[in-house]
Protein backbone atom coordinates (compact mmCIF):
# COMPACT_ATOMS: atom_id res chain seq x y z
CA UNK A 1 0.00 0.00 0.00
CA UNK A 2 1.30 3.41 -0.97
CA UNK A 3 0.14 6.43 0.97
CA UNK A 4 0.53 10.13 0.37
CA UNK A 5 0.31 12.80 3.05
CA UNK A 6 -0.33 15.64 0.63
CA UNK A 7 -1.02 14.08 -2.75
CA UNK A 8 2.63 14.35 -3.76
CA UNK A 9 5.05 12.57 -1.45
CA UNK A 10 4.54 8.79 -1.58
CA UNK A 11 5.13 6.86 1.63
CA UNK A 12 5.27 3.07 1.78
CA UNK A 13 3.55 0.62 4.07
CA UNK A 14 6.07 -1.06 6.37
CA UNK A 15 4.56 -3.46 8.87
CA UNK A 16 7.99 -4.74 9.87
CA UNK A 17 7.90 -1.77 12.24
CA UNK A 18 6.22 -2.89 15.47
CA UNK A 19 4.32 -0.83 18.00
CA UNK A 20 4.48 -2.45 21.43
CA UNK A 21 3.56 -1.58 24.99
CA UNK A 22 6.16 0.85 26.34
CA UNK A 23 7.63 -0.43 29.60
CA UNK A 24 9.69 2.78 29.64
CA UNK A 25 7.74 5.74 28.23
CA UNK A 26 10.14 8.25 26.68
CA UNK A 27 9.61 11.98 26.13
CA UNK A 28 12.39 14.01 24.48
CA UNK A 29 12.88 17.68 25.30
CA UNK A 30 14.54 19.41 22.32
CA UNK A 31 17.07 22.26 22.44
CA UNK A 32 19.02 24.38 20.00
CA UNK A 33 21.98 24.66 22.38
CA UNK A 34 23.39 22.32 25.00
CA UNK A 35 22.24 23.23 28.49
CA UNK A 36 22.88 21.87 31.96
CA UNK A 37 20.65 19.47 33.84
CA UNK A 38 19.67 20.82 37.28
CA UNK A 39 21.06 19.07 40.33
CA UNK A 40 18.94 16.27 41.69
CA UNK A 41 18.08 18.20 44.86
CA UNK A 42 16.55 21.04 42.85
CA UNK A 43 14.43 18.65 40.81
CA UNK A 44 13.48 16.82 44.02
CA UNK A 45 12.21 20.02 45.59
CA UNK A 46 9.94 20.70 42.63
CA UNK A 47 8.65 17.12 42.62
CA UNK A 48 7.93 17.22 46.36
CA UNK A 49 5.97 20.43 45.90
CA UNK A 50 3.82 18.64 43.33
CA UNK A 51 3.57 15.11 44.74
CA UNK A 52 4.42 15.26 48.44
CA UNK A 53 6.58 12.30 49.46
CA UNK A 54 9.30 11.83 46.85
CA UNK A 55 12.74 10.27 47.35
CA UNK A 56 15.89 10.92 45.33
CA UNK A 57 17.00 7.44 44.23
CA UNK A 58 20.01 8.33 42.06
CA UNK A 59 21.74 11.46 40.82
CA UNK A 60 24.66 10.64 38.57
CA UNK A 61 26.44 13.64 37.08
CA UNK A 62 26.43 13.71 33.26
CA UNK A 63 24.11 10.68 33.27
CA UNK A 64 20.71 10.65 34.96
CA UNK A 65 18.61 11.29 38.04
CA UNK A 66 15.70 9.15 39.26
CA UNK A 67 13.01 9.85 41.83
CA UNK A 68 10.53 7.52 43.59
CA UNK A 69 7.03 8.96 44.03
CA UNK A 70 5.04 7.49 46.94
CA UNK A 71 1.69 8.53 45.42
CA UNK A 72 2.18 5.99 42.61
CA UNK A 73 2.80 2.57 44.22
CA UNK A 74 3.26 -0.49 42.02
CA UNK A 75 2.25 -3.81 43.51
CA UNK A 76 4.34 -6.86 42.65
CA UNK A 77 2.08 -9.73 43.69
CA UNK A 78 4.61 -12.48 42.98
CA UNK A 79 7.19 -10.94 45.31
CA UNK A 80 4.54 -9.49 47.65
CA UNK A 81 6.13 -6.06 47.38
CA UNK A 82 4.87 -2.57 46.81
CA UNK A 83 7.45 -0.24 45.23
CA UNK A 84 6.88 3.40 44.29
CA UNK A 85 7.02 4.14 40.58
CA UNK A 86 9.88 6.39 39.53
CA UNK A 87 10.48 9.19 37.07
CA UNK A 88 13.80 9.62 35.30
CA UNK A 89 15.66 12.53 33.76
CA UNK A 90 18.69 11.81 31.59
CA UNK A 91 21.34 14.35 30.60
CA UNK A 92 21.83 16.30 27.39
CA UNK A 93 22.79 14.21 24.37
CA UNK A 94 23.11 15.10 20.67
CA UNK A 95 19.86 15.06 18.69
CA UNK A 96 19.85 13.97 15.06
CA UNK A 97 16.84 15.48 13.23
CA UNK A 98 17.15 12.70 10.65
CA UNK A 99 16.07 10.23 13.35
CA UNK A 100 12.52 11.47 12.71
CA UNK A 101 11.64 9.72 9.45
CA UNK A 102 9.57 10.83 6.45
CA UNK A 103 6.41 9.10 7.65
CA UNK A 104 6.65 10.81 11.03
CA UNK A 105 7.46 14.19 9.49
CA UNK A 106 4.37 13.96 7.28
CA UNK A 107 2.15 13.91 10.38
CA UNK A 108 3.34 16.93 12.39
CA UNK A 109 -0.09 18.55 12.07
CA UNK A 110 -0.21 20.13 15.52
CA UNK A 111 3.15 21.90 15.58
CA UNK A 112 3.60 25.16 13.64
CA UNK A 113 6.59 24.83 11.27
CA UNK A 114 7.29 21.42 12.79
CA UNK A 115 9.97 20.30 10.37
CA UNK A 116 11.78 23.62 10.68
CA UNK A 117 11.71 23.30 14.47
CA UNK A 118 13.05 19.74 14.34
CA UNK A 119 15.87 20.67 12.00
CA UNK A 120 16.92 23.56 14.24
CA UNK A 121 17.48 21.33 17.28
CA UNK A 122 20.88 19.89 18.12
CA UNK A 123 20.34 18.42 21.60
CA UNK A 124 17.75 16.40 23.46
CA UNK A 125 17.11 15.49 27.08
CA UNK A 126 15.14 12.33 27.70
CA UNK A 127 12.45 12.05 30.36
CA UNK A 128 10.70 8.80 31.22
CA UNK A 129 9.05 6.81 33.90
CA UNK A 130 10.81 3.82 35.49
CA UNK A 131 9.40 0.72 37.18
CA UNK A 132 5.97 2.16 36.36
CA UNK A 133 4.63 -0.27 33.76
CA UNK A 134 2.56 -2.04 36.43
CA UNK A 135 0.56 1.07 37.28
CA UNK A 136 -3.08 1.30 36.20
CA UNK A 137 -2.82 3.08 32.85
CA UNK A 138 -4.59 6.27 33.90
CA UNK A 139 -2.40 6.67 36.97
CA UNK A 140 0.67 6.15 34.85
CA UNK A 141 -0.46 8.70 32.28
CA UNK A 142 -1.27 11.20 35.03
CA UNK A 143 2.23 10.83 36.44
CA UNK A 144 3.83 11.21 33.01
CA UNK A 145 1.86 14.35 32.16
CA UNK A 146 2.71 16.03 35.45
CA UNK A 147 6.37 15.01 35.16
CA UNK A 148 6.61 16.49 31.67
CA UNK A 149 5.09 19.79 32.81
CA UNK A 150 7.47 20.02 35.79
CA UNK A 151 10.46 19.41 33.52
CA UNK A 152 9.32 22.06 31.07
CA UNK A 153 9.15 24.59 33.90
CA UNK A 154 12.78 23.77 34.71
CA UNK A 155 14.00 24.32 31.12
CA UNK A 156 12.84 27.61 29.66
CA UNK A 157 15.30 27.12 26.76
CA UNK A 158 13.47 23.98 25.60
CA UNK A 159 11.86 24.70 22.22
CA UNK A 160 9.91 21.51 21.60
CA UNK A 161 9.02 18.05 22.81
CA UNK A 162 9.18 14.94 20.63
CA UNK A 163 7.23 11.85 21.74
CA UNK A 164 8.53 8.80 19.84
CA UNK A 165 5.62 6.51 20.79
CA UNK A 166 2.98 8.84 19.34
CA UNK A 167 5.00 10.64 16.67
CA UNK A 168 3.81 13.90 18.21
CA UNK A 169 5.81 17.13 18.17
CA UNK A 170 4.66 20.12 20.23
CA UNK A 171 6.29 23.33 21.35
CA UNK A 172 7.09 23.99 24.99
CA UNK A 173 4.45 26.71 25.10
CA UNK A 174 1.78 24.44 23.63
CA UNK A 175 2.40 21.89 26.35
CA UNK A 176 2.45 24.43 29.15
CA UNK A 177 -0.95 25.57 27.83
CA UNK A 178 -2.29 22.01 27.50
CA UNK A 179 -6.01 22.46 26.75
CA UNK A 180 -6.99 19.04 28.12
CA UNK A 181 -8.08 18.51 31.71
CA UNK A 182 -7.54 15.76 34.27
CA UNK A 183 -6.12 12.46 33.11
CA UNK A 184 -6.87 13.44 29.49
CA UNK A 185 -3.85 15.79 29.60
CA UNK A 186 -1.78 12.79 28.51
CA UNK A 187 -3.75 12.57 25.26
CA UNK A 188 -2.51 15.97 24.10
CA UNK A 189 1.02 14.64 23.61
CA UNK A 190 0.54 10.88 23.93
CA UNK A 191 -1.74 10.42 20.90
CA UNK A 192 -1.39 11.69 17.34
CA UNK A 193 -4.26 11.52 14.84
CA UNK A 194 -2.79 10.79 11.41
CA UNK A 195 -4.24 11.31 7.92
CA UNK A 196 -3.20 9.72 4.62
CA UNK A 197 -4.46 9.58 1.05
CA UNK A 198 -4.15 6.11 -0.49
CA UNK A 199 -2.13 6.36 -3.70
CA UNK A 200 -4.03 5.80 -6.93
CA UNK A 201 -7.49 5.74 -5.31
CA UNK A 202 -10.07 8.04 -3.77
CA UNK A 203 -9.55 6.23 -0.46
CA UNK A 204 -8.27 7.86 2.70
CA UNK A 205 -6.97 6.64 6.03
CA UNK A 206 -7.26 8.21 9.47
CA UNK A 207 -5.79 6.49 12.48
CA UNK A 208 -4.51 7.24 15.96
CA UNK A 209 -1.01 6.51 17.16
CA UNK A 210 -0.14 6.28 20.82
CA UNK A 211 -2.75 4.40 22.85
CA UNK A 212 -0.92 1.13 22.13
CA UNK A 213 2.00 2.44 24.20
CA UNK A 214 -0.06 2.31 27.41
CA UNK A 215 -1.86 -0.94 26.64
CA UNK A 216 -4.98 0.26 24.79
CA UNK A 217 -6.00 -0.16 21.13
CA UNK A 218 -5.64 2.70 18.70
CA UNK A 219 -8.44 3.54 16.25
CA UNK A 220 -8.48 3.27 12.46
CA UNK A 221 -10.77 4.41 9.62
CA UNK A 222 -10.40 3.35 5.95
CA UNK A 223 -12.91 5.36 3.95
CA UNK A 224 -13.90 7.50 0.98
CA UNK A 225 -16.45 10.24 0.41
CA UNK A 226 -16.24 11.85 3.85
CA UNK A 227 -14.58 15.11 4.82
CA UNK A 228 -11.33 13.93 6.46
CA UNK A 229 -11.52 16.79 8.95
CA UNK A 230 -14.82 15.38 10.24
CA UNK A 231 -13.28 11.91 10.51
CA UNK A 232 -10.28 13.32 12.39
CA UNK A 233 -12.66 14.98 14.85
CA UNK A 234 -14.53 11.68 15.24
CA UNK A 235 -11.20 9.92 15.89
CA UNK A 236 -10.36 12.34 18.69
CA UNK A 237 -13.74 11.59 20.28
CA UNK A 238 -13.26 7.83 19.88
CA UNK A 239 -9.78 7.97 21.41
CA UNK A 240 -11.09 9.96 24.36
CA UNK A 241 -13.84 7.39 24.90
CA UNK A 242 -11.48 4.41 24.75
CA UNK A 243 -9.01 6.12 27.08
CA UNK A 244 -11.68 7.29 29.50
CA UNK A 245 -13.45 3.95 29.82
CA UNK A 246 -10.69 1.32 29.40
CA UNK A 247 -11.62 0.41 25.81
CA UNK A 248 -15.14 -0.91 26.58
CA UNK A 249 -16.27 -1.49 22.96
CA UNK A 250 -16.56 -5.21 22.17
CA UNK A 251 -16.06 -6.67 18.68
CA UNK A 252 -19.21 -6.23 16.60
CA UNK A 253 -20.61 -3.44 18.76
CA UNK A 254 -21.30 -0.04 17.24
CA UNK A 255 -20.56 3.56 18.08
CA UNK A 256 -22.26 6.71 16.85
CA UNK A 257 -21.17 7.72 13.35
CA UNK A 258 -21.35 10.90 11.31
CA UNK A 259 -24.34 12.48 9.59
CA UNK A 260 -23.73 15.67 7.62
CA UNK A 261 -20.35 15.96 9.33
CA UNK A 262 -21.80 15.78 12.84
CA UNK A 263 -21.82 12.99 15.41
CA UNK A 264 -25.22 11.31 15.24
CA UNK A 265 -26.88 8.68 17.41
CA UNK A 266 -28.94 7.74 14.34
CA UNK A 267 -25.86 6.43 12.53
CA UNK A 268 -24.22 3.24 13.79
CA UNK A 269 -20.67 2.39 12.79
CA UNK A 270 -19.59 -1.17 13.68
CA UNK A 271 -16.23 -1.83 15.29
CA UNK A 272 -13.83 -4.73 15.27
CA UNK A 273 -10.27 -5.31 16.38
CA UNK A 274 -7.46 -6.06 13.94
CA UNK A 275 -3.85 -5.35 13.14
CA UNK A 276 -3.21 -1.84 11.87
CA UNK A 277 -3.07 -1.28 8.11
CA UNK A 278 -0.23 1.24 8.49
CA UNK A 279 2.90 1.12 10.57
CA UNK A 280 3.70 0.55 13.26
CA UNK A 281 1.95 -2.81 13.50
CA UNK A 282 -0.30 -2.71 16.57
CA UNK A 283 -3.84 -3.57 17.61
CA UNK A 284 -6.46 -1.08 16.46
CA UNK A 285 -10.22 -0.77 16.77
CA UNK A 286 -11.28 -0.54 13.14
CA UNK A 287 -14.33 1.69 12.80
CA UNK A 288 -16.35 0.91 9.68
CA UNK A 289 -18.06 4.08 8.37
CA UNK A 290 -20.98 2.33 6.69
CA UNK A 291 -21.52 3.28 3.05
CA UNK A 292 -18.28 5.28 3.10
CA UNK A 293 -16.12 2.28 4.03
CA UNK A 294 -13.20 1.28 1.83
CA UNK A 295 -11.21 -1.93 1.70
CA UNK A 296 -12.36 -5.46 2.44
CA UNK A 297 -13.86 -6.24 5.82
CA UNK A 298 -15.16 -9.69 6.79
CA UNK A 299 -18.87 -9.94 7.44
Amino acid sequence: MGTSDNGQEVLRQNLEEKGTFQALYQMHLLFREKGKRPEGKKILGRLQKEFGQVDLVADVDHSLATFAIADFPVEYKKDKKVIPAQVLMADFTPFDPASVDRMQRSQLWDCPDGEKLLDSCKYKLMLSDFLAAGLEYKLRCRMLARWLEIALELFDDCVGVWIPASGKLLTRQQLLNNPYRGDDRFLYFGVNIRFFNIQGTEDMMVDSLGLYAVGLPDVQYHFHGLDPNDVVDHAYRAVGYLFGHDAPVKPGETIGGLKDGQLSAEVHWPCRYEKALLQPEREVMDICPGEYASGNRPE
